[in-house]
């Protein structure tokens, strides 16, 4: 039988336990993804959408529950040390990005070599990054000595996918990173995501709001 490359077992999240604020965003939560998968996680707001990419990724604790990356229980790894599994692109734009910095800088540093080296480094983007921001049709091959925070949002969230798929993560978590974009940006930035997904083999968990007017392809839709 066939390892899941990413499992979740019973998954329960809960926000201020033990006061009188307490929310259970996730109770005995449970799902199987295999490698290459592209799954849409809908549902209403405060269904715990974003609480499952968090506590997949680590950046937020989980009361009980276990999760597997390829059989290997990371559960108990903070994000950093899981970092090496997960790719995020968050619903704020200047999230997932160094915004001082420029665009072939914020690719220059998901570099792991010692690209520093010689000084001065060079910080020019190289063929398969100009290539890969070409495809997504925003013009933003001609701005790479542009600073990130001279983008506008929809600028913004196009680099920082293409930033997720730099260093072929296995898996990609995107919450609602397309919900803040105008109507056209949005269906470029998402057809940039799906294409690269296929074409890199990418295994895909993203959370949108409204699936019902996107015409994309995806493999399953679970509704929290």
């Amino acid at each position: 039988m066939t390892i899941p490359i990413l499992e979740v077992r019973d998954l329960t999240v809960v926000y201020n336990a033990n006061t009188p604020y307490e929310v259970v965003a996730l109770k005995n939560f449970s799902l199987k993804v295999e490698k290459g998968e592209i799954i849409v996680i809908t549902g209403g707001n405060g269904t715990g959408k974003s609480t499952l990419l968090a506590a997949i990724s680590g950046t937020i604790p989980i009361k009980s529950g276990q999760i597997l990356v390829n059989g290997i229980d990371v559960s108990k790894w903070n994000a950093n040390k899981r970092a090496k599994y997960f790719g995020t692109v968050h619903q704020d734009t200047m999230l997932g990005t160094c915004p001082n910095l420029t665009i072939q800088e914020n690719f220059q540093l998901t570099n792991t070599g010692k690209w520093w080296l010689p000084i001065p480094y060079n910080a020019k983007l190289n063929n398969n990054q100009i290539k890969r921001i070409e495809n997504i049709g925003l013009l933003l091959e001609t701005r790479s000595s542009s600073k990130i925070n001279m983008l506008s949002g929809g600028q913004r969230q196009a680099i920082a996918v293409c930033l997720a798929f730099e260093n072929s993560k296995p898996i990609l978590l995107f919450d609602e990173f397309i919900s803040a974009l105008d109507e056209k940006t949005k269906g470029k930035v998402l057809d940039f995501t799906i294409e690269s997904a296929k074409s890199n083999f990418s295994t895909i968990l993203m959370v949108l709001h409204n699936v019902s007017k996107s015409n994309f392809q995806y493999d399953r839709i679970i509704n929290l």
